[in-house]
């Protein structure tokens, strides 16, 4: 342990972090020093200013490392949820964060993380859903389907990446093959939670889903899009639509089921109707995914959030118990009786609710089908 620690160590001087082990002054320095070389290198025009393309071209920049790359994140996030609409920041501001002990700390957490993460693709074992865990974006539309694709087949995920001269080649289950870059730190940051015991190949299907956005917006608008426009993060990271992504693992068309209208029609047909639906999907291991509403006024079980993707795993049509996954990876205990109030025990995110409360959970419910997708485009 302690050999790791000081390569670690090494790593992460070489970055430019000051390893500061003395009194918060001498932290203050050591950060001020590295912020203010940072913003030397990155503000790129000189004019005094660091703005979200510069900031993007540093996240998207393979040699910026570590503790470097953690400040690049930091300072894209603060001028990504500022609310007074700035248009970049000076080296006063950038300073000012420097010395907030709180920054420090994250930004020394995630040099020591992402310094220590298994950067191979896949790990022994992987990919598995026990290390499977949705980082700080919104991108959990894609991560559901994810999670159930890599339950079900856990050997087509491990052939659809290969490496290619730093980078990665991915071919997905509808033909589109992407080529992109090598992962930097700073996206390795952003994106899904990595960690020591698995792979990055969750951050490699990110990257390659981003890429296809980005083509696609290309396409539509017709015009090049320059890669400091946008990061990652940028294209699959404020929600979006989970058919399309089910299509493309899948290569078969997505279609979706009323549930809950089925129940409210016929309770007793319509929940029928929904077992057998449940049960003949997940024979075939289909990919489903479920959604909860962005009605906030209604009440969710506890460990349950609202406008959040889940993926269903699988149905126990003895038990008429439905098997969901959150893509978080989260665990949760309840506090009292397991139900529609106090939640479900959950493990590595999986947990299991009955058929009547899963629809009555569940505003959306997503399904592969058998039908073909068209060629895809793009390859």
């Amino acid at each position: 342990m302690r050999k790791i620690r000081s390569i670690i160590s090494a790593l992460l001087v070489g970055a430019n972090l000051c390893v500061c082990r003395g009194d918060q002054s001498q932290k203050n320095e050591g950060f001020r020093e590295l912020f203010a070389n940072l913003f030397s290198q990155w503000d790129s025009n000189h004019d005094g200013i660091l703005d979200l393309k510069e900031l993007n071209a540093a996240i998207e920049n393979p040699a910026v490392r570590a503790s470097d790359a953690a400040v690049a994140v930091y300072l894209h996030r603060q001028l990504q949820v500022d609310k007074e609409g700035q248009n970049g920041l000076s080296l006063a501001d950038v300073l000012a964060f420097s010395s907030n002990p709180q920054i420090q700390k994250d930004i020394s957490g995630k040099a020591w993380h992402i310094v220590a993460i298994n950067h191979s693709v896949f790990a022994p074992g992987d990919p598995s859903l026990a290390t499977f865990h949705q980082g700080g974006i919104g991108d959990c539309y894609l991560l559901a389907v994810t999670g159930a694709f890599a339950f079900h087949h856990p050997e087509l995920v491990r052939s659809m990446i290969q490496e290619t001269n730093g980078g990665f080649q991915v071919t997905f289950g509808n033909g589109r093959t992407v080529t992109v870059g090598p992962l930097t730190d700073a996206e390795l940051i952003m994106g899904a939670s990595e960690g020591r015991t698995h792979g990055v190949w969750l951050s490699v299907l990110e990257k390659a889903c981003a890429q296809i956005d980005l083509e696609s917006k290309e396409r539509k608008t017709g015009t090049n899009i320059d890669a400091d426009d946008a990061v990652m993060t940028d294209y699959i990271g404020h929600g979006g639509y989970y058919s399309p992504i089910m299509t493309l693992f899948s290569g078969h068309r997505a279609t979706g089921a009323p549930l809950s209208k089925w129940v409210k029609q016929d309770p007793k047909g319509g929940l029928e109707h929904a077992h057998e639906l449940l049960a003949k999907l997940s024979i075939q291991h289909k990919l489903m995914v479920v959604a909860t509403g962005g009605n906030k006024g209604k009440q969710l079980p506890k460990g349950i959030t609202h406008g959040h993707a889940l993926a269903v795993l699988g149905y126990d049509p003895v038990n008429r118990l439905v098997v969901v996954f959150n893509p978080w990876g989260n665990h949760f205990k309840p506090k009292g009786e397991a139900g529609l109030i106090n939640g479900y025990p959950t493990d590595h995110g999986i947990f299991q609710v009955p058929l009547d409360e899963f629809i009555q959970i569940f505003t959306a419910f997503t399904y592969e089908t058998d039908r073909p997708a068209m060629v895809a485009r793009g390859n």
